[in-house]
C-alpha cells in the first residue's frame, strides 16, 4: 500500500545539544577521535547497532534520552569543545592557500564509488576507499575540490556465506534520509533535479549533498517519482550491478549528469579529474557546455578540455577498463552527437585505439586518455605497465615516452591509524604529524620510540582483533558454522600468536589461494605449539566472478579438510570496520598478486601505519616501497609466461619466508624483555619508510603541483578573449597536420674526435627541411642510449638541438650530449611539434631520422 502523502521526520534536539546534528551531517567526525568519542558517549551499544551512522543514532533516540543528554553538563561541555574544533577546522587556511595562486577555480573529482565510512555503503573496494581518502585529504589541505558520484539505492552487495563456503549476495536498500546526506535544493527550495535524454524518453536524477570536512560531494540518484519509466528508476540501484546497458546508463548519468548537476548548482569547474574511465563521458559534456558558453566549435572546445583535464587509470586488468559495443553507444548518443556538431563516427573514434574501425568497441579508458593532457597510473610500476598497455595510441614514440606518468597512491593517515599508535606518535613526533602526515622528518623520529612501547601497542591491537573475530563469527556467521564449532569459538585464534592478515577482493589475479597450495606444509607452520601462526581472511568476489567465489570456497574446504578452523578464519561481508581492525591488529599483511596486475594497492600502506609488516609480491606500491628492512618480498620482481610454474615458485618462496625468516624473527624473544627486538625493528622501519611517503597528503600535493595547477593555468589561458586562444590552438594543430609531410630530416652528422669515454660530449648536427612550418613550430632532439643485441636503443634520453643557421629552405641545428654509458652507444634525431600550450608533443607527431650518416 503506497501513501498518498510523504514527509521526512527527524529528531528535534534540545538547544544545548543542537550542535550535535551539524556534526552528524559532516563526515569530519570519522577522522577525528574526539568527535567519534562524542557519538560513542551518546549510546555505545546503539552506536554499533547503527553501524556508526551518527544521523541514525540521533534519530533512534527518544525525546527523553535527548533531554537527558542535554542535562549532562560534562557531555555538553565535551560537545562544545568538539564543535569548536570543528569550526576552527572549517575556517582554517590549508596548505593550498600557502601556494599564493592568483586564479584558483574549482577542481571537480568524479568517481563511480566513494568509501568515506562504513555507515555510507557506497563503495566496493580500493577504488572507492581511495576516492574517499582523496576527498578527506583535499579537505585537510584546503584544495578547492568538489566530488561527484552516484548514490546507489542498494549500494554494493552484502556477502553471506553458505555452510559450504559459497558466496551469496544480499542487496539491502539504503535509507538515504537516515544517512548524513542532504537533498540539494535549487533557488526555489525544491529538490535539484537534472535531466538527460535517453532512447525511451527523459531520465531524471535527483542531487544529494554530503559534507566531508570542507569538501562537498554531490551524488545523483534516479530512484525518484519523476522517472515514470520504472526501469530508469533502477539505474542507480546497485554499484557495478545490472547489464551492460545498465553500466552505460550509469556512466552517462555519472559523467554527463554530474557535470550538468554542477552547472545547475552554480559550479563550472575549471579542471576535472576522472578517477578511472567510468566517468569519461564528463569530458564530452564539458566540451558541449564550453561550445555554448564561448560560441565555439567542438574541436576548439576540445582544446580547453584536453588542457584542463586529469585522467587516472587504475588497473591493467581488462575487466577494469570499460568497453562498450558500438551499437550501444549509437543507441544512447545518436542525438547527443548533433549537439556536439560531430558525426557518430567521430565520436566513436575518440574511444578507439584504431579510429574509424567498424568492429572495435568504444573504450572509456581510451576516451579518457584522448581527451586529457594529464594522465597517470597509480604507482611507479603501474605507470610503466600503463605506458606499455596503451603504447599503440602513440606508435611513433618509444614506450618509455608514452605520455602517461605516475602518481603513487596514498592513504588518509588519520582515518587509518589506530588511536593507540596515534597517541604514541603524539608523544614522540608532536601532534604536527596529524597536519603534516607527509613530513618525513617527523616520521624519522620513530627511532625514538622504544621497542617495549611499540610491541605493547601491537599486542593490544592483536587482542582486540582476536576478540572481535570470535564475536563476529559467533554473532554474524552462525549459519556458516556448525553447532560444534560455535561451542568451541573461544578456542579459535590465539591473542599471542603471529597473525597474518589477507583481506582484499577475491579476483583470480590476486591469488588468495597461493598460501593454501601445499596444505601439509602450511599446517606444519600453523600448528607448531612452540611458534603458532594464524590467518584471518576477508574479502568479496564480484557477483559474476565464479572463479573468485570458487577461491573462497576452496580455501574454506581445505581449512576444514585439514582441521585448521582454529587457525584460519574467514570473516564474511568485508567492510571498513573489518579492514580497520585487521590492518591495526595483524602482525603481517599478505599480498600475493600476479605481477604486474596489481596497479597499486593501499591496504598494505594502512597496515604499515600501524606497525604491521608487509609480506608481498613486488607489485604495485610495494615494488617501490620495499627496501629489505621494512618487510618481506616474495620473489625479486620476476614476471612469468607460465602461470603454473609461477605458482610453484612463488608459493614455495612464500613458505620459505614464513619458515625461515618471519616466524623465527617473531618468536626470537629477548631473555630480559621478552620482546622480539629484531621483529620490532621491522615494525619500526615499516612505519618510518611508509607512513610519510605513502600518505594521501603527499599524493594530493603531487596531483596539485603536477596536474591541478598547470591545468588551471591552461584553462585560463585557453579561455582568454572569449576562448580565442583555444581556436588559435586548434588552427595551429590543423596547420601542423596539413603540413607535417613537408618536414624532412636531410642529414645527420657528429664530430668523431677520437676515443669516446663516459662524460665526453658528443657534438651532433642535423639539416632539416620544414616545408611551410616555422622553426618555432618544432623542437629538434638528439635521442641517444645504449644498444641491445638487436641494435635497439635502451636507457635512452634526449637533449634539445638549437637552430644555428638557415641555408635557403634548410635549417641547421646543432647541440651535444654527454656519453653516460659504456659499450655500444647510438643516437638518432627526431622532430616534434612545439607550442607553448601543447602539454604533450607526443599527442601529435614525431618524425625520426632514418639512419645516421
Amino acid at each position: 500500500m503506497k501513501p498518498v502523502q510523504t514527509f521526512i521526520v527527524t529528531a528535534k534536539l534540545p538547544q544545548k545539544i543542537a550542535k550535535l546534528k551539524e556534526l552528524a551531517y559532516n563526515y569530519w567526525w570519522c577522522w577525528n577521535y574526539n568527535a567519534k568519542e562524542l557519538f560513542i558517549r551518546v549510546n555505545n551499544k546503539l552506536w554499533d547497532e547503527v553501524n556508526h551512522n551518527p544521523v541514525l543514532l540521533i534519530n533512534k533516540l527518544t525525546q527523553e534520552e535527548l533531554e537527558d543528554l542535554a542535562s549532562q553538563k560534562d557531555f555538553v561541555a565535551f560537545l562544545d569543545s568538539v564543535y569548536d574544533s570543528f569550526r576552527k577546522y572549517l575556517e582554517s587556511e590549508g596548505w593550498f592557500d600557502s601556494l599564493g595562486i592568483d586564479k584558483v577555480g574549482t577542481i571537480a573529482y568524479l568517481s563511480p564509488e566513494y568509501g568515506i565510512n562504513e555507515s555510507f555503503p557506497n563503495y566496493s573496494g580500493g577504488l572507492g576507499i581511495l576516492s574517499g581518502d582523496h576527498l578527506k585529504t583535499a579537505s585537510d589541505l584546503g584544495i578547492p575540490l568538489v566530488g561527484i558520484g552516484l548514490l546507489y539505492q542498494q549500494g554494493y552487495f552484502r556477502q553471506k556465506l553458505t555452510q559450504s563456503g559459497w558466496q551469496n549476495e544480499l542487496y539491502i536498500p539504503n535509507d538515504f534520509y537516515s544517512m548524513p546526506l542532504l537533498v540539494q535544493r535549487d533557488k526555489n527550495g525544491d529538490p535539484l533535479i537534472v535531466e538527460l535524454d535517453f532512447p525511451e524518453g527523459k531520465v531524471y536524477a535527483q542531487v544529494w549533498r554530503m559534507e566531508i570536512g570542507k569538501v562537498h560531494l554531490f551524488l545523483l540518484d534516479t530512484n525518484i517519482d519523476k522517472n515514470t519509466n520504472l526501469a530508469y528508476r533502477d539505474i542507480t540501484d546497485q554499484l557495478y550491478g545490472g547489464t551492460r546497458e545498465t553500466r552505460i546508463q550509469q556512466e552517462i548519468i555519472l559523467g554527463i549528469g554530474g557535470i550538468r548537476a554542477l552547472k545547475v548548482i552554480g559550479i563550472e569547474p575549471e579542471v576535472i579529474h576522472l578517477n578511472e574511465g567510468h566517468a569519461a563521458f564528463a569530458l564530452l559534456e564539458r566540451i558541449r557546455l564550453l561550445m555554448k558558453k564561448f560560441n565555439i566549435d567542438f574541436r576548439s572546445a576540445k582544446q580547453i578540455v584536453i588542457g584542463s583535464s586529469v585522467f587516472t587509470t587504475h588497473t591493467p586488468v581488462p575487466a577494469g577498463n570499460e568497453v562498450f559495443d558500438q551499437e550501444l553507444v549509437k543507441k544512447y548518443f545518436s542525438n547527443y552527437v548533433k549537439e556536439l556538431g560531430i558525426s557518430m563516427e567521430e565520436l566513436l573514434s575518440l574511444g578507439q585505439i584504431n579510429p574509424y574501425n567498424t568492429t572495435e568497441g568504444f573504450s572509456m579508458t581510451v576516451l579518457g586518455l584522448r581527451l586529457s593532457a594529464y594522465r597517470n597510473g597509480v604507482s611507479r610500476l603501474h605507470g610503466k605497465v600503463a605506458r606499455r598497455m596503451w603504447h599503440e595510441l602513440w606508435k611513433d614514440i618509444p614506450e618509455e615516452e608514452v605520455p602517461i606518468s605516475h602518481i603513487t597512491n596514498g592513504v588518509h593517515t588519520l582515518t587509518w591509524v589506530a588511536r593507540e599508535f596515534a597517541e604514541l606518535y603524539d608523544r614522540y613526533m608532536t601532534p604536527r604529524w596529524r597536519i603534516e602526515p607527509d613530513n618525513q622528518e617527523l616520521w624519522d623520529k620513530i627511532e625514538m620510540i622504544s621497542s617495549d612501547e611499540l610491541w605493547r601497542e601491537k599486542q593490544r591491537r592483536r587482542v582486540r582483533l582476536v576478540l572481535f573475530a570470535r564475536n563476529y563469527l559467533k554473532q554474524r556467521q552462525k549459519g556458516f558454522l556448525s553447532p560444534e564449532q560455535l561451542n568451541k569459538i573461544n578456542d579459535y585464534l590465539n591473542p599471542d600468536a603471529l597473525t597474518i592478515g589477507f583481506a582484499r577482493r577475491f579476483a583470480p589475479y590476486k591469488r588468495a589461494t597461493l598460501l593454501f597450495r601445499d596444505m601439509e606444509r602450511l599446517k606444519s607452520i600453523l600448528t607448531n605449539p612452540e611458534r603458532p601462526v594464524q590467518i584471518i581472511m576477508a574479502g568479496k568476489a564480484h557477483p559474476q566472478d565464479n572463479l573468485g567465489k570458487e577461491m573462497i570456497q576452496t580455501i574454506i574446504h581445505k581449512v576444514r579438510q585439514y582441521g585448521l578452523e582454529r587457525y584460519v578464519v574467514f570473516l564474511e561481508d568485508y567492510d571498513m570496520v573489518i579492514a580497520r581492525l585487521m590492518i591495526k591488529g595483524c602482525d603481517v599483511w599478505l599480498n600475493t598478486p600476479i605481477r604486474p596486475l596489481e596497479a597499486s594497492g593501499t591496504s598494505g600502506m594502512k597496515a604499515a601505519l600501524n606497525a604491521t609488516v608487509n609480506l608481498s609480491v613486488l607489485d604495485g606500491w610495494w615494488d617501490e616501497a620495499f627496501n629489505g628492512s621494512n618487510g618481506f618480498a616474495i620473489g625479486h620482481g620476476e614476471e612469468y609466461s607460465n602461470w603454473e610454474e609461477q605458482e610453484i615458485i612463488e608459493s614455495n618462496s612464500l613458505y620459505d619466508i614464513l619458515e625461515q625468516e618471519i616466524v623465527p624473527l617473531f618468536y626470537d624473544r629477548s631473555k630480559v624483555s621478552r620482546i622480539p627486538e629484531k621483529w620490532v625493528e621491522f615494525m619500526r622501519n615499516s612505519i618510518k619508510s611508509v607512513a610519510g611517503q605513502f600518505s594521501c597528503s603527499r599524493m594530493v600535493k603531487d596531483y596539485t603541483i603536477r596536474f591541478y595547477i598547470p591545468a588551471l593555468q591552461n584553462y585560463y589561458k585557453l579561455t582568454q578573449d572569449g576562448a580565442k586562444v583555444s581556436k588559435e590552438l586548434k588552427d595551429w594543430k590543423d596547420f601542423i597536420r596539413a603540413e607535417w609531410n613537408g618536414v624532412q630530416i636531410l642529414d645527420v652528422s657528429f664530430k668523431d674526435e677520437g676515443e669516446f669515454y663516459v662524460g665526453k660530449p658528443v657534438k651532433v648536427s642535423a639539416k632539416i627541411k620544414l616545408g611551410k612550418l616555422r622553426p618555432e613550430d618544432v623542437v629538434v632532439h638528439v635521442f641517444y642510449g645504449s644498444l641491445d643485441p638487436h641494435g635497439e636503443m635502451y636507457n635512452t634520453s634526449y637533449e634539445v638541438l638549437y637552430l644555428t643557421s638557415v641555408e635557403g629552405e634548410v635549417y641547421c641545428y646543432e647541440g651535444s650530449y654527454f656519453c653516460s654509458g659504456t659499450g655500444q652507444q647510438g643516437f638518432t634525431i627526431r622532430v616534434m611539434p612545439s607550442h607553448p600550450l601543447l602539454v604533450n608533443p607526443q599527442d601529435l607527431f614525431c618524425l625520426w631520422a632514418n639512419s645516421v650518416k
